[in-house]
């Protein structure tokens, strides 16, 4: 019976299946078992570590939701997959590659930290648009709100919540379940303390709003940086804790800095 392990980025939080030093076939199936479970600690995600799938990466991560849906990408999980890949030994680059579908992702640490290295597009198509407009205004509540969009691999819809002050679930959901997003949309919302620092909610596809969320904080760093100007390094802070942004727009780069955790030393699946 295989091993898995319970970890956590900030609050944010995950099932990490080792299926490469494990004869162990993960199914999208098992994930209703992990919520049944009455001694199983709660979830956001399932990060399922594979051998690479093409030979530019040290590893391939498939990312899984409660309800069952597959994540293009994940921050705060890859840090927590690279820890546990250079706990356990079973990866000995100090910078390791992460294929998540099509999605390569570096990952390096830094003392007691790891920093994720993504590539940011403002490209519409990229982002899954239904028309090809990156900014854009929706009628909530008898507000205009503007959205700032961007892809991290996954799709972002940035606002700046200290301009709006709509409710996080109830404008999250309405964005979600509205028609301008092909593949669904994660929202961010942002409010400004300063020129170098933020707050952030973030409401995610197939989860609700999470304690933490890595490429909404990519996200919004690169909202902050192209929309209001504000430093390229950015601290952001979430319920439980920070994490660190740099964002290039030059290079179409931005890198996160932030801790990952064990919150459960290995358990083993009996079903």
């Amino acid at each position: 019976m295989p091993l898995i392990q319970f970890m956590e980025a900030l609050g944010n939080n995950f099932i990490v299946v080792d299926s490469v030093t494990q004869n162990f076939s993960f199914s999208k199936k098992i994930i209703s078992k992990f919520i049944d479970k009455d001694d199983f600690l709660e979830f956001d995600q399932v990060l399922v570590i594979e051998p690479p799938e093409k030979e530019i990466a040290d590893f391939s991560v498939k990312i899984f939701n409660q309800d069952g849906s597959e994540a293009e990408n994940c921050v705060n999980g890859m840090r927590c997959v690279a820890r546990y890949l250079a706990d356990k030994e079973i990866s000995i680059n100090e910078d390791v590659k992460l294929l998540i579908g099509t999605n390569l992702v570096s990952v390096k640490r830094n003392k007691n930290d790891f920093v994720v290295e993504n590539i940011f597009s403002l490209s519409p198509q990229e982002i899954g648009l239904n028309n090809n407009e990156q900014i854009f205004e929706v009628e909530f509540e008898n507000k205009k709100i503007s959205c700032f969009t961007v892809s991290i691999g996954n799709p972002h819809a940035v606002i700046f919540n200290d301009e709006f002050d709509v409710d996080v679930k109830k404008f999250g959901t309405f964005l979600q379940e509205s028609t301008f997003f092909i593949n669904g949309i994660n929202v961010g919302f942002i409010q400004i303390k300063n020129s170098n620092e933020i707050n952030l909610r973030v409401f995610e596809r197939g989860v609700g709003e999470t304690q933490a969320c890595g490429s909404g904080a990519c996200a919004a760093a690169v909202a902050c940086a192209i929309q209001k100007k504000l430093s390229s390094e950015l601290k952001i802070n979430f319920h439980q804790g920070q994490v660190f942004t740099k964002v290039d727009l030059d290079e179409s780069k931005v890198l996160l800095q932030g801790s990952a955790e064990y919150r459960k030393q290995d358990v083993l699946l009996n079903f």
